[in-house]
Parts: structure tokens; C-alpha cells; sequence
């Protein structure tokens, strides 16, 4: 794991993207720091996480590497430790689970389909672990969360539908917890056919999928949480009980 100080300037904005070594969390990543922000860049490698740290720097970003092992709960508590010892702040936390591009239900076979279905499902696990160990940050900055998954339009692709609703409801609770210390979490759903987690480069799709995530990770309105927000930018109130009062829809503007 990487031990870099924060150091800059004492109102630098500090950002954690998990899984952005590579596409659209590593697109996020470079947005965020193209703004400013100081961004730790999970990676379950240190090699691919170190090249990712060295690309974006050499492009005079202050991108970071931290060691994000999903399926390795110590390494999460590191990470929020080092965050902790680096400056004791979290602004924001991208989590780019709850993310497939996989089949269709009517495309290959029950143990295929059962395959993907867990995978998301466990993403959603992921999702909790990650959240739950930096929220002491998020609440003492009360900063942003913003949970990626997938969107599909089909109605054939049952096997993203109870991830992405997993999580739409932990986004739901992580905002009523988060709410009393000015924590807002809000979920993105982006298109099935986006790049996620393959190394390709952050061309123009790559960047206009990243650019709602990280316009939620810097978001001011403080009513502005508790949503799910879909690739057209329509946003919706997850419950009509949640903590801002912009009930329904409504269309959020990207960056």
C-alpha cells in the first residue's frame, strides 16, 4: 500500500475511487483530480494500481494509489487508516460496484446466469464494507457518496435487476445514517455497454459516463441525496419519506 502525506493546501477536497485502475473508475478518477481534488485510486494490484498513479501524475494530477483488495476486508481497513493518518478526511467515495456487462437472461445457461447474479449480489457486500469503514470520515466532513451499477433497458436482463436494487437501498440507508452530519449518497446507474473494468482507454464515452458520478462527488445542494440517478439524467427519490424533498423526477445536469 501506498504511504504518501496528503500535503497541498489545507481545503483540498480528498476523494477514494474504488476499482480505478481502469476504466470508468479510473475515468472518475481522473475527472475528480482534473478538479482538484485529491484522489486515492483503489486497486486490488499494486502493479496495475502503481501505473495508474504513475499515468495520471505524469498529467500533473495528484492521483494516489491505495491497495483496495474487495475481497479482502484488511486491506479496506488500511485504506481508511491511511486516509485517517494522511489528514483524517474523506470528501468523497465513489464505489464502482453493482457493475456488469454480462448476459441477458435469455442468453446462456442457469449456472451462467446464477454466475453473474452472485457476482453482483457480492458487489453489493462490497459495497457495505467499503462504505461502513470510511463512514467515520464521510461524517466528519460530511461528504459525498456515490454508488455506480448498471442499467439496462431490456427487460430480459433479470440478472442486474436485484444487484442494482441492493444497491438502491443501501444508497437509501447510508443517507438516512448519513444525513444528521450532512452526508449525502446518491446511486448512479450507467449503461450495461460502458467499459468497466478492462484497461481500454478514457475516451469520449468512457469520460461522459464518469462525468455524473463525479459531478454527485462534488455536489453542494445538500438536498441532493438519497437518489438514483439513470444514463438519460433522470433522478429519482428513492423514498418519498428520504431526506431532501425533491420528490418523484427530475433531470440532474452533468458536468
Amino acid at each position: 500500500m501506498s504511504s504518501h502525506p496528503l500535503g497541498g493546501p489545507p481545503n483540498t477536497r480528498v476523494a477514494l475511487v474504488t476499482v480505478a485502475d481502469a476504466g470508468l473508475g479510473r475515468a472518475v478518477a481522473r475527472l475528480l483530480a482534473e478538479a482538484g481534488v485529491t484522489v486515492f485510486a483503489g486497486a486490488r494490484s499494486d502493479a496495475a494500481g502503481r501505473a495508474t498513479e504513475r499515468e495520471l501524475r505524469a498529467s500533473g494530477l495528484d492521483v494516489r494509489h491505495i491497495r483496495l483488495d474487495l475481497d479482502d476486508d484488511t486491506t479496506v481497513t488500511r485504506a481508511a487508516e491511511l486516509i485517517e493518518r494522511g489528514g483524517g478526511r474523506l470528501d468523497a467515495l465513489v464505489n464502482m460496484v453493482g457493475l456488469t456487462t454480462s448476459l441477458g437472461a435469455a442468453d446462456g445457461s442457469e449456472r451462467e446466469l446464477r454466475a453473474v447474479f452472485e457476482t453482483n449480489l457480492l458487489d453489493a457486500l462490497h459495497l457495505m464494507t467499503v462504505t461502513g469503514a470510511m463512514f467515520p470520515l464521510l461524517r466528519r466532513s460530511g461528504g459525498r457518496v456515490v454508488n455506480v451499477a448498471s442499467a439496462f433497458e431490456a427487460p430480459a436482463r433479470t440478472e442486474a435487476a436485484a444487484p442494482r436494487n441492493a444497491v438502491e437501498a443501501l444508497t437509501l440507508q447510508y443517507a438516512l445514517m448519513g444525513r444528521p452530519d450532512g452526508v449525502l449518497v446518491n446511486a448512479v446507474c450507467v449503461e450495461a455497454n460502458v467499459p468497466t473494468w478492462d484497461g481500454l482507454e478514457e475516451d469520449g464515452v468512457l469520460r461522459r459516463a464518469a462525468a455524473l458520478p463525479v459531478r454527485l462527488a462534488l455536489a453542494k445542494d445538500p438536498k441532493l441525496t438519497a437518489t438514483s440517478t439513470g444514463p438519460d439524467g433522470v433522478c429519482t427519490q428513492l423514498s418519498a419519506d428520504g431526506p431532501g424533498d425533491a420528490h418523484g423526477t427530475g433531470t440532474i445536469r452533468v458536468l
